[in-house]
C-alpha cells in the first residue's frame, strides 16, 4: 500500500477522518507540545511576523506558530478537505488564523509573503520533498525562517522485551504510511542544494505517555491494515489490541520515537 498521507485529499473521507483523528491525538499530547515548543520559542521573528504551515492538519500545529514562536498572523495550507474543515472548526474564534485546502509543491502564494514556514511531520510522505523546499524557498521573505521536524522513524518502538508482537504492529505501520523513513537524516543536504542556510538542529526523544493515545492508535490501525492484508485474523488483531490497552491499565506500556528539528534561513 502507498503511503496514504502522500495523496492525502483523495483517499475516501472514511480514511481522512481515522488519520484527522489520530493526528488530532498526536498533536494534543504534552510530549508533542513540548517537542514544538522546544524548536519554535527561539526563532527571533520579526514584529507582526506573517507564518504559514504547510500540512497543517487540523490545525493545532499551525497556532503554534502565534503561542510558541511568536507570530501575529498564521495560515494553514492542508490537502485534506476533512482536517481543513475541522481547523477551521477549532479555530474559527480566532481571527489570527486561517485554513485553506492546497498543494504545498505549488501553494499559488505570493514571492516572498512570509516571514516563517513551518514543515511538521510532513516531508516524510511526500515524494519528491524538494520541490516543497523549493516551494517554501520562494514564498519565504529574504531572511526568513524555515522550520521543519520530522520522524527519526527507524527509532519508533514499543517493545518491551525481545519478539514483541505489538512492536511488528507498529513497524507495519510505519511502511505502510510513511514515504521516506529516512529524511530527516538527508534533510541537511536538501536545504542546501534548495539554496538555504542551515541554523540549529536538535534531536526530540519522544515517550508515550499516560493513556499513549496517539500510540494506540497507530497499533489499532496496524493490526486492521494487516487484517486488510491477509497477515492476521480479525480475531488476532482484537487480541492484540487489547493487548496493547492492557498495558497502558497496568502501567507496563512502552512507546518511543526520536524526532528531528532543523531550523533553515533564506539568505
Amino acid at each position: 500500500m502507498a503511503d496514504p498521507y502522500s495523496d492525502l485529499g483523495s483517499q475516501d473521507q472514511a480514511l481522512q477522518e481515522r488519520i484527522a483523528d489520530a493526528m488530532e491525538a498526536r498533536c494534543l499530547e504534552p510530549a508533542q507540545i513540548a517537542i514544538r515548543q522546544a524548536y519554535l520559542q527561539d526563532l527571533n521573528l520579526p514584529p507582526n511576523a506573517a507564518a504559514l504551515e504547510l500540512g497543517s492538519g487540523t490545525g493545532h500545529v499551525t497556532r503554534d506558530l502565534i503561542t510558541f514562536a511568536g507570530a501575529a498572523t498564521a495560515n494553514g495550507i492542508e490537502p485534506s478537505p476533512v482536517m481543513v474543515t475541522r481547523a477551521k472548526t477549532h479555530f474559527a474564534a480566532d481571527p489570527r488564523l486561517s485554513f485553506e485546502t492546497g498543494d504545498a509543491k505549488n501553494t499559488g502564494l505570493e514571492d516572498a509573503s512570509f516571514d516563517l514556514i513551518l514543515l511538521h511531520t510532513l516531508l516524510c510522505h511526500v515524494p519528491g520533498p524538494e520541490d516543497v523546499l523549493h516551494e517554501a524557498f520562494r514564498v519565504l521573505k529574504p531572511g526568513g525562517v524555515l522550520a521543519i521536524c520530522d520522524g527519526d522513524y527507524s527509532t519508533a518502538t514499543t517493545r518491551i522485551a525481545d519478539y514483541d508482537p505489538l512492536d511488528q504492529l507498529v513497524r507495519f505501520m510505519i511502511n505502510q504510511n510513511v514515504t521516506n523513513l529516512w529524511i530527516m537524516r538527508q534533510i541537511s543536504a536538501m536545504l542546501v542544494d534548495a539554496g538555504f542556510s542551515l541554523g540549529s538542529r536538535k534531536g526530540h526523544g519522544y515517550v508515550a505517555e499516560g493513556e499513549a493515545t496517539y500510540l494506540l492508535t497507530v497499533i489499532d490501525r496496524g493490526a486492521d491494515r494487516m487484517v486488510e492484508e491477509g497477515l492476521l485474523f480479525p480475531e488476532t488483531a482484537e487480541a492484540l489490541k487489547a493487548e496493547a490497552q492492557a498495558r497502558v491499565a497496568a502501567k507496563s506500556f512502552f512507546g518511543f520515537m526520536s524526532y528531528v528539528s532543523q531550523i533553515a534561513i533564506k539568505p
